[in-house]
């Protein structure tokens, strides 16, 4: 199966302008076992791995190929987070990939927490690794119309709230809309110094006309148990379906406040983007 890593930058204002890559295989993996250990995981490293990419942020001088910690095989990937550093700019690393476009998908990811992670300063929040997109990526404070698009991330709140973060247009105020990740029914929050599996299962309503029909969807799971849903979104009102995975992972919040006291870690392994159930 071919190893492929799946990111795309979180601002709306600049994905908004940027052109598709071209579309890899309905089935997108990646488990980081190149390059060489102590390497960054640059765009070009990307690209060997099958990435196809319009930018990259970060890449160059926040990630690490480690091979000290890893979920399986002999390496993963780990980004930084410098203490005192909000967004995409200077915090964790983005870029883009080109999914082939598609009304569902599901995604696979293990993420660790260094074991002294910092959950911010005096507010809470950050956005962690992979989610799913589609058209122009509504995203950022951004009014989502139907037709600019919809994202779909994993975050964190104050210590440590798993949370599954969803814009979309019926969205309750100028943020986002989201709930805490809940396997087995109980309120979740992420642990520091272990692995754990994150999925997100995304479907875009269906649009007739140019009317957008309330059964878009999504839904979570932690660690294999059912971690959350919700049912009768409105995500667009064109053509627009899921044509990105991506990668989104920085403190914020858009005040210095949301800031992590110290320099924090998290590594990702074992990725799966794919358009049937994991």
């Amino acid at each position: 199966m071919r190893r492929i890593s799946v990111l795309s930058l979180a601002v709306c204002a600049v994905l908004g302008t940027q052109t598709a890559p071209a579309a890899h295989a309905a089935t997108l993996t990646n488990t980081f076992e190149r390059p060489a250990g102590g390497s960054a995981y640059t765009r070009a490293e990307w690209a060997k791995d099958g990435f196809s990419s319009t930018f990259d942020v970060g890449m160059g001088n926040r990630t690490m190929i480690d091979t000290s910690v890893r979920r399986s095989g002999g390496k993963s990937l780990r980004l930084f987070y410098p203490a005192g550093r909000i967004s995409p700019e200077n915090s964790g690393a983005s870029a883009d990939l080109a999914v082939p476009k598609a009304r569902e998908y599901w995604l696979r990811q293990w993420v660790r927490f260094s074991p002294d992670f910092s959950w911010g300063g005096t507010e809470f929040g950050g956005k962690i690794g992979l989610g799913l997109a589609g058209g122009k990526r509504c995203s950022g404070g951004i009014a989502c119309d139907g037709y600019n698009g919809f994202t779909v991330r994993f975050a964190w709140g104050r210590d440590g709230k798993a949370i599954l973060y969803f814009y979309h247009m019926g969205k309750t105020g100028q943020y986002g809309d989201s709930f805490q990740l809940s396997p087995g029914g109980s309120g979740y929050s992420y642990p520091r110094g272990q692995w754990i599996e994150l999925k997100m299962r995304v479907r875009v309503n269906t649009v007739s006309g140019s009317t957008a029909n309330a059964n878009g969807e999504v839904q979570a799971w932690v660690n294999g148990s059912p971690a959350g849903t919700r049912t009768g979104l409105q995500f667009v009102r064109n053509a627009d379906q899921i044509n990105f995975a991506y990668f989104s992972s920085f403190f914020g919040g858009a005040t210095q406040s949301f800031a992590p006291t110290r320099n924090s870690y998290i590594w990702y392994d074992d990725v799966r983007v794919q358009t049937s159930p994991i």
